[in-house]
């Protein structure tokens, strides 16, 4: 058997997977801005897709996919973080809680703030230029602040979503997911670490995006004993892109039978199939043995976006009602206006996202570790006292 601190891990701050979670962020901005403006660019939303998103370029704009690389990562992350850490569960949890809660929490009180300052941008948007995606948005009487903090602070965790800010689906997955991890790392055993979690990969084969907490976790554990390191990460790396770029009906589009008809686990583009954790974590195998992407991914400005990720998550989906507002003030003859527009988006979103890193995601994690620090002292303190 192998305990924890038996491994042998790297050290260090794995910093390509900082820009690879960047990159993601980008594409699920890419994602709604399309899913709002130009529909045809996002597949399911409309009968009229365009066949760009029928090619590799459709990466750009599969938001869906890109979240299935957030969760992959983060099964990674927290697990390399949990076989580090000597918190036990009952530390680690609350203190996950809070790292995922507070952030969001400050995203539901912009985006209520921006819903009752402009409460008919989406639903006027749709006038305009309709799209599936607004139709969802139609804004009624926004409740009032106290609706939105029990949102963030609960609601999202309860419900699996949230009123305010459509892209907290996730946090309810990403908390149990964590979480979960966190717990499995009370068992010392790596050996015993590894069957549990095929055990839970099993069991999670009709829940994918819980499947790739597994999967990244798997892969962590092979990567801290030098395991990892085997294999094709080249051929890995076009085999996630090929498989991760289809959008929703890629199959009926492309008329494969095989896949069309084959069991709904392996439908290529379906969010629900078991492709999506399997292409996520093939990319998230080739970030870890390939130098030059490693070193793309470690430069910068993919860098930079790691950095702000989380924040330009949450924000970026508020911040639409602002620009909705805009393009319906304008009201413009041609759809050229939106090139000027999405720079715009992107730019705004990317200093809200910077801002929000610096006020409230780095206040966050000091004081999450200031609390640790406690927290071991304290423990320390007491073990010292029962043994004297």
């Amino acid at each position: 058997m192998s305990s924890r601190s038996d491994i042998a891990k790297p050290q260090g701050r794995l910093t390509a997977l900082d820009g690879l979670r960047g990159i993601a962020a980008l594409f699920v901005v890419f994602h709604h801005f399309c899913g709002a403006f130009i529909p045809q660019f996002v597949p399911g939303l409309t009968d009229h897709t365009s066949w760009l998103v029928d090619t590799p370029l459709g990466l750009l704009v599969n938001g869906p996919f890109s979240v299935y690389i957030f969760f992959v990562l983060s099964g990674f992350v927290v697990a390399r973080a949990a076989s580090k850490s000597s918190d036990p569960f009952y530390v680690n949890i609350p203190l996950r809680y809070l790292r995922l809660t507070l952030p969001a929490t400050a995203s539901v009180i912009m985006a209520w703030g921006l819903l009752k300052l402009l409460p008919t941008a989406a639903t006027r948007l749709n006038e305009l230029r309709p799209s599936p995606l607004l139709s969802l948005h139609s804004q009624q009487q926004i409740p009032d602040i106290f609706h939105a903090l029990y949102d963030g602070l609960v609601g999202m965790y309860v419900t699996g979503g949230s009123l305010f800010n459509g892209v907290l689906w996730t946090m309810q997955i990403e908390a149990v997911g964590s979480m979960a991890i966190y717990i499995l790392y009370s068992v010392k055993s790596s050996k015993t670490r590894k069957v549990v979690m095929m055990m839970i990969g099993l069991g999670t084969l009709l829940l994918p995006q819980y499947l790739c907490f597994v999967l990244g976790a798997l892969m962590m554990e092979q990567w801290s004993v030098g395991k990892l390191k085997y294999g094709f990460p080249l051929a890995a790396l076009f085999a996630g892109i090929l498989l991760g770029f289809p959008g929703a009906g890629f199959e009926q589009r492309l008329h494969i039978p095989y896949i069309k008809h084959s069991h709904g686990a392996l439908l290529i583009g379906d969010t629900g199939s078991l492709i999506a954790p399997l292409a996520a974590a093939l990319i998230l195998y080739a970030v870890l043995n390939l130098e030059p992407l490693e070193r793309m991914l470690s430069s910068r400005i993919p860098r930079y976006l790691g950095r702000v990720s989380f924040p330009l998550y949450l924000v970026h989906s508020p911040l639409l009602t602002v620009i909705a507002s805009v393009y319906v003030w304008v009201r413009p003859a041609s759809s050229l206006f939106l090139l000027p527009l999405f720079a715009a988006y992107l730019g705004c979103s990317l200093v809200l996202a910077s801002a929000g890193e610096a006020w409230i995601d780095k206040p966050v994690l000091d004081g999450i570790s200031w609390t640790r620090k406690k927290l071991r002292s304290w423990r320390s303190s007491k073990n010292e006292l029962k043994t004297a």
